[in-house]
């Protein structure tokens, strides 16, 4: 296989056996036992993850995709009945590793970012992962990530950050909690651009889909709880304040200085909200 090959089904494997296992939980946990399905005629085929390393040895990679040979010889080639491929390249398609292009033919796809939000959203809710798990995770990542983009950023990146920061203000200022959680979240995802690591920018992204909700909820919170304690809306809110400690270390190429914002940013955030560290 060549790279895109071979990042694709990395991706695919660990997408398909996570899907499938979150989309037998309700019956585990119904207490009923549910059974993979095997594949027809002897075939060995008993994964969607099998087919697709198959699959991908047969297609004609390019780019972001691979074209597949007809059904007929798909077939032919994997001994398997048309009705069974076309039962497996349903459920492929489902999951958005396979694009069937009407007059065209099939196609293995590289999967979409948002894979990764669903994973996580299923996760949480049926129980496998805790939003505390999520929150810890999501810290970690940020502890590599915030070194790094004090490493690389230019201006503009700095730039950028900063006039995050302003619209965290601006939101404040109006008391418009929706506003101020999209700046903080696009602060956040402004430092996984900046460190450019692809993998790490797809964790996050699934990571924060996940926790979007609970945050929502948390930053309601600070604001109610600062406003008692002030006795008015503040214009600069704690919680916007500490991202300008997190832009100054990027801004001077500090990558330590930059950890050790990030480490207060979740502390002051617990502190305000009432959460403790696990």
């Amino acid at each position: 296989m060549d790279q895109f090959a071979v990042c694709l089904f990395g991706a695919a494997q660990a997408y398909i056996g996570t899907t499938n296992t979150l989309l037998r939980a309700p019956a585990r946990l119904a207490g009923r036992r549910v059974e993979a399905r095997q594949g027809e005629e002897g075939s060995g085929m008993d994964s969607e993850t099998e087919l697709l390393v198959n699959l991908l040895t047969q297609a004609t990679m390019d780019g972001t995709s691979g074209r597949l040979p007809t059904e007929r010889e798909l077939g032919a080639s994997l001994g398997v009945s048309r009705g069974a491929l076309r039962e497996r390249l349903a459920t492929l398609e489902a999951m958005g590793m396979v694009r069937r292009r009407q007059g065209s033919g099939t196609y293995v796809e590289a999967p979409d970012p948002a894979f990764a939000r669903l994973y996580f959203s299923l996760a949480v809710r049926f129980g496998q992962i805790s939003t505390a798990e999520l929150e810890r995770a999501r810290e970690m990542l940020e502890l590599a990530v915030v070194r790094s983009a004090a490493e690389r950023a230019t201006a503009q990146d700095v730039g950028g950050l900063r006039a995050q920061i302003d619209e965290m203000y601006a939101a404040s200022s109006a008391n418009d909690v929706e506003r101020g959680d999209n700046a903080d979240y696009e602060f956040h995802r402004l430092l996984y651009r900046i460190a450019d690591n692809p993998v790490l920018d797809l964790l996050t992204d699934g990571l924060s889909a996940a926790l979007r909700g609970l945050l929502h909820n948390r930053r309601r919170t600070a604001w109610e709880a600062e406003d008692l304690r002030v006795g008015s809306t503040p214009r600069r809110r704690e919680t916007d304040v500490i991202h300008e400690e997190i832009a100054d270390a990027i801004a001077a190429s500090d990558p330590d200085a930059a950890m050790v914002a990030v480490k207060r940013h979740y502390e002051v955030w617990r502190r305000v909200t009432g959460e403790t560290a696990d």
